[in-house]
């Protein structure tokens, strides 16, 4: 397990509790007071699932400094540490709901205790201990030596290389101002992210998804004043009594008057149901096929029965042309306002996010993103997601991207430097800005938007403006 943090030549790790998979987990209602915290998504599907209760009198308390003894168990929890070793620490009574919890830490190698022969399971945690667990829990090695936060000063030598690497690997972020707070307690919530974090970095590592074993054990009494709070969906970590940062939308601006837009041509096979405007340049009109184009009189349109919606070309009457070369503009600036956000997740399951639920956030790969089974976006009306794909995006026929919890298409950005590939009867959610082709296969359909700096292929297929 860790070793508690000996500030002497030899550093000993701090901290942890929480619960494990072994242990009981019973639901609570009328757990209100994180409605409007920046964690309640995860917190309420933690609940949902029965994952994580709240305590006894109906609280969850994400803002409260978790304890030792409760991060430890919910890092069990998550890691599916079950088997023990008898520890001996001075402070553990047999009979303390967190012993067994406390063992399975110290034989998974992540804890061992102080000098003292304690482990102070009621104590906070601060944020350097909470990182320097991390740390030993994937093994990590810093690539830099030197703090990029405004207090780094502040961090004690021990904790150092921990925190640049933790910080590396986005499982704990700094504050807005900078700040990384190093002596902060972490709480409820913030442990609650970061365990999640660490576990899904594991998972990435691994190549492969974790399989949660259930555990069947006879029932163990837990002390009624302890909350149970296992792990959640990751999410970025955010500080405690900050707002969650907000993720600028991307702004498209008269890209977004279009539901498709192309810089060499939109072809479809009949009949394809298009809701929304649709335009090319600089290539010209004869690079829109399938469409049965019919000219308004002005010739600043065309019309067809597969559009609900106007049709423009480069060549058409003023002003379109220059408003198609403005809309072409923003479609490119878009694109590389959202390959350049800060990454909150880089390379998640190498690319696979078959079956995966995504949290709010900006995730990035150097390789291509696959989608073999449905895909869930989880989050409320405001959430924004960017992916950033170095190369292209592959849906497999007959599977759906399904969102969740009020999340909306119009926020949603699909920023792809390849290919992106929509198989037959697949449905998409969300915009997307590639750097070249967009083809949907039979039947598939998109609620979003499809901005291509090459070409857009459909094939009987439905596209709806967000």
């Amino acid at each position: 397990m860790i070793s508690f943090i000996k500030k002497a030549l030899t550093v000993s790790l701090c901290f942890l509790i929480v619960f494990m998979t072994a242990a009981p987990i019973f639901a609570v209602e009328g757990t209100t007071d994180y409605s409007s915290h920046w964690a309640k998504v995860d917190i309420q599907t933690a609940l949902d699932t029965g994952m994580a209760t709240g305590y006894p009198d109906g609280t969850f308390r994400p803002d409260q400094a978790i304890t030792r003894a409760e991060f430890v168990t919910m890092i069990n929890n998550k890691y599916e540490f079950i088997d023990t070793t008898d520890s001996t620490f001075s402070d553990i009574t047999a009979d303390a709901w967190y012993a067994a919890f406390i063992d399975a830490a110290v034989a998974a190698g992540y804890i061992t205790g102080y000098s003292d022969e304690t482990v102070k399971p009621d104590a906070s945690i601060t944020r350097q201990e909470a990182a320097v667990i991390f740390n030993i829990l994937n093994e990590l090695t810093a690539v830099s030596d030197t703090p990029d936060f405004t207090d780094a000063a502040l961090i004690a030598d021990w904790g150092r290389d921990a925190i640049i690497a933790v910080s590396e690997k986005n499982i704990m972020i700094g504050y807005p101002d900078g700040s990384f707070k190093p002596d902060n307690q972490i709480t409820r919530a913030e442990a609650i992210i970061a365990i999640m974090n660490s576990f899904n970095y594991s998972e990435s590592i691994a190549g492969e998804p974790a399989v949660v074993i259930p555990v069947i054990v006879d029932p163990v009494i837990v002390d009624p004043g302890t909350p149970v709070v296992p792990p959640v969906p990751v999410v970025p970590e955010i500080p405690v009594d900050v707002e969650a940062p907000a993720i600028a939308p991307v702004e498209l601006g008269l890209a977004g008057d279009f539901v498709i837009l192309s810089k060499a041509g939109i072809s479809t096979i009949p009949n394809s149901s298009i809701t929304g405007n649709i335009g090319v340049s600089p290539i010209d009109a004869t690079a829109i096929t399938g469409f049965s184009l019919t000219a308004d009189a002005t010739n600043v349109f065309s019309t067809s029965d597969q559009v609900t919606g106007k049709v423009y070309a480069a060549t058409f009457s003023a002003p379109t042309p220059t408003n198609l070369t403005t809309a072409i503009s923003n479609m490119e600036t878009a694109y590389t306002d959202a390959a350049g956000r800060a990454a909150d997740y880089t390379e998640l399951h190498a690319g696979d996010i078959s079956g995966k639920t995504l949290t709010p956030g900006v995730y990035k790969w150097g390789t291509g993103v696959i989608m073999n089974t449905d895909v869930t976006l989880e989050g409320d009306a405001d959430a924004v997601w960017i992916f950033q794909i170095g190369e292209g995006i592959t849906q497999a026929n007959g599977v759906k991207i399904i969102l969740k919890g009020g999340a909306q298409a119009k926020n949603i950005i699909w920023q792809s430097a390849q290919t992106v590939s929509i198989g037959t009867g697949s449905h998409f959610e969300g915009i997307v800005l590639t750097q070249t082709n967009i083809t949907l296969g039979t039947g598939a359909s998109i609620n979003g938007r499809l901005l291509a700096q090459t070409a857009v292929t459909l094939d009987q297929s439905i596209v709806v403006a967000p």
